[in-house]
């Protein structure tokens, strides 16, 4: 279903761009609670109806709410695309931020937003095409949210700054603070005829300051790096923000979720963002088991997963037990005579014997 069959944003921007902002919330309040709305339009209506409750002291309360529902259907959000202002834009980044501690798993993944290659000896067309291979290897991996470049540019242009006028870090994190952007990359390359040198830096958006820097020299002619593109800078990158999470299954069938999202395959370990995290099993025949736990950045936390049987199931009434599997036949016997008496037992062999021995002792007399 098309935008303007929901949401007609024309009137929508019409009557802000008039200034007849109470005009705007009535419509867009208008379609709240509409079964055809999609996605899209459900992520418009809340963060403009957000942006202007918050634009009134008296109803910012409310739109903070808006703001909260908006995080709820979409965690990485970002209202630049709307008319918020500079104050709002920084009210907004810290409802974030409350959101994620409150929510933790999947809200904690931050936003980053990737700025283009840039040093001596690479052409502005090299570097925007290392940026495009930089952020689809970034995109691969679960530990970042990395927005596409057309956000970034379309940012710029917004305020009416070019690439090349942006390379100093000031003005990397206003593009990024408009963005709702959580961290930044910046990289810094160097050629040498056929020797590339890159240096990443991974800096946080609320201090300004690099968590991660690090270098990589590559030895290859500029088509050969770009067609096998930046995985390792990536990885590098993830291996050094990332906590891990080294997880023993049992059984070994057992499905995982990870902050109710589900785990393709079963890894012994699991790469997550530092903070708390909750994960579960489940296994036919099975108690479901979860654990919530919390790491810090570049920690490892080892954990055992052993789902316990299902009381009334076959495993559990066939009293199987691992240990029994090896047991001694001549001890499986021995059992079977429990309660017995030793006495008895010994002197009914005993008289068995002498039985025996007797009969035998007649055969030879009679032979004779």
């Amino acid at each position: 279903m098309g935008f303007g069959q929901v949401v007609n944003r024309g009137s929508v921007d019409a009557f802000l761009v008039e200034g007849e902002v109470g005009k705007a919330q009535k419509l867009l309040e208008s379609y709240l609670g509409s079964s055809e709305l999609s996605y899209p339009d459900s992520v418009y209506i809340l963060k403009n109806l957000g942006v202007l409750y918050s634009s009134s002291r008296k109803r910012k309360e409310l739109g903070d709410r808006y703001f909260f529902r908006l995080l709820d259907l979409d965690p990485f959000a970002s209202i630049h695309d709307t008319y918020a202002s500079n104050t709002i834009l920084a009210g907004f980044r810290k409802i974030r931020k409350q959101y994620q501690v409150q929510k933790g798993g999947k809200a904690l993944v931050p936003s980053v937003a990737v700025f283009d290659f840039e040093g001596e000896g690479i052409p502005e067309g090299d570097g925007i095409a290392m940026t495009r291979q930089f952020i689809a290897e970034m995109q691969r991996l679960d530990v970042f949210h990395t927005l596409d470049r057309s956000q970034v540019m379309e940012t710029m242009e917004k305020i009416r700054v070019r690439p090349d006028q942006c390379s100093v870090k000031e003005c990397r994190l206003d593009i990024a603070r408009r963005l709702t952007a959580d961290k930044f990359v910046s990289v810094q390359a160097g050629r040498l005829d056929t020797v590339f040198t890159f240096t990443v830096a991974y800096l946080d958006v609320e201090t300004g300051e690099a968590t991660t820097t690090f270098s990589k020299v590559y030895s290859k002619r500029p088509e050969k790096l770009l067609a096998e593109g930046f995985g390792d800078l990536a990885d590098e990158l993830q291996n050094r923000e990332a906590a891990f999470l080294n997880l023993s299954v049992t059984p070994v069938n057992t499905i995982l979720t990870i902050d109710n999202s589900p785990m393709a395959v079963i890894s012994s370990r699991v790469p997550l963002n530092p903070g708390k995290h909750r994960i579960c099993g489940s296994s036919p025949g099975y108690e479901t088991v979860c654990k919530d736990f919390e790491v810090k950045r570049a920690d490892a936390l080892t954990y055992s997963l052993a789902l316990p049987v299902k009381a009334g199931t076959q495993m559990e009434t066939s009293g199987f037990d691992p240990d029994d599997e090896f047991e001694d036949e001549d001890e499986n016997r021995a059992n079977d005579r429990e309660g017995e008496p030793a006495g008895n037992y010994l002197w009914w062999v005993v008289g068995s014997m002498a039985v025996l021995g007797a009969a035998l002792a007649l055969a030879f007399n009679t032979k004779d």
